[in-house]
Parts: structure tokens; C-alpha cells; sequence
């Protein structure tokens, strides 16, 4: 079973990290869900959407030795039904990761890197971050990034938008421990704090 890993982040949270070796259809085989739970499958479009949304399942199944079913609310946040846990989910290249928290609001961005990011760098850099950021360092504009829809998914608000209202302040990129994100957004103004880690060429972010 590919399961790279189960954490614990703290004594509340835990972040577990799934290779997708398998086929969609192998990995449908290794999931629980009611008959009512598979319409979102079959609207997948292509087999890697299939592989990713039930890799996912399984890996949230493994931690949490039971069989929770995911639903969405109105800004597209996922949760876990019947249950105060926290969810949050993302995948990238051939990985996908699920953090869940007893009882707080949680983030979590899987990326894999790729050099093309630079050009899009206006998309979620303001013009503070422009400033202080190497625009030639790849690794430190997808931390960004990471950091960035970890906070998003975090704040489980649709209309918030990276560029504007999810802000991080100075670092390098080759800095360990905390990344300072902030939310600024009408009437929200608060401190988020990101830890990060990499393995080959992905770069994994999440909210602490």
C-alpha cells in the first residue's frame, strides 16, 4: 500500500501522504462509500481526476480507521459528514495528502514544480511581495504559492482572492521552519503561520 506517511503535526492534527501508484480502478476497489457517494466519480472527466478524488478517500479511510464521507459546502470546502473534524485536501503530480484537525479550521497545498511558474508569478505576487521576492528562485516563488492556497483553503472563502487578500511576508528559500502568512480582507485581519517541506521536485505547505 503506498501510504508514504501518517503524522501527527501535533496532538490534534494529522497529515498523511499517498503515492498514486495504482489505477483509478484499482483504487475504487479499495474504497467504502455508499451507492449514493459515487455520482462525483462518474462526472470525473479524464482517469487522473478518477485516480486523485478516490486516492484521497483511501488515504483519509487509512487515518482515520473508519469510513467518513467528504462533503463540500457552498465555497467548495471540503468535510467530513457528521463530524466536527477539519479537513483539508490537495494533489499534485502523482501525490495527493489529507490533513485533518480535531476541531480547527486547517490548509494543506501539494505542488509539484515546474519552471513555468515564474511567468505566472503576477497572478498571486503583489506588489510588496514583487518587491522582496527573487522572481529567478524557483523554489521560493512555489513555496509562495504553496503557502498562499494553504492559507485559501485554510480560510474556506471563495471570494478571497491570493494576490490581494493573502499576503506573506519576507523569506528565503531556503529557510526552515515558519512562513508568516497574513489574511487582509474587509473585515478580517489576522496571522496564519505555514510549515513546509520538500521531497524530490514537490514542495508540500500546511497551516499550523
Amino acid at each position: 500500500m503506498p501510504i508514504c506517511y501518517i503524522k501527527s503535526i501535533s496532538d490534534d492534527a494529522t497529515l498523511g501522504l499517498w503515492h498514486m501508484s495504482e489505477s483509478w480502478q484499482d483504487l475504487k476497489e479499495m474504497v467504502k462509500l455508499p451507492a449514493t457517494e459515487w455520482l462525483p466519480l462518474e462526472e470525473k472527466k479524464t482517469d487522473k481526476r478518477k485516480q486523485e478524488w478516490l486516492a484521497c478517500r483511501v488515504l483519509l479511510q487509512e487515518m482515520a480507521q473508519s469510513l467518513p464521507i467528504i462533503s463540500y459546502d457552498k465555497n467548495r470546502k471540503p468535510h467530513i459528514k457528521g463530524s466536527s473534524k477539519q479537513l483539508s485536501m490537495s494533489h499534485s503530480g502523482d501525490y495527493v495528502c489529507v490533513y485533518v484537525h480535531d476541531s480547527e479550521p486547517v490548509g494543506v497545498d501539494l505542488q509539484q514544480m515546474k519552471p513555468s511558474i515564474t511567468k505566472g508569478s503576477d497572478y498571486f505576487l503583489n506588489e510588496a511581495e514583487q518587491h522582496w521576492a527573487d522572481l529567478d528562485d524557483n523554489v521560493l516563488l512555489h513555496l509562495i504559492w504553496c503557502a498562499k492556497e494553504a492559507v485559501f483553503k485554510f480560510a474556506g472563502d471563495a471570494d478571497m482572492d491570493l494576490k490581494k487578500h493573502i499576503i506573506t511576508n519576507p523569506f528565503k528559500s531556503n529557510q526552515n521552519g515558519i512562513i508568516e502568512v497574513s489574511i487582509q480582507k474587509e473585515n478580517v485581519n489576522m496571522s496564519v503561520q505555514v510549515q513546509h517541506d520538500a521531497f524530490d521536485d514537490y514542495l508540500l505547505a500546511w497551516t499550523v
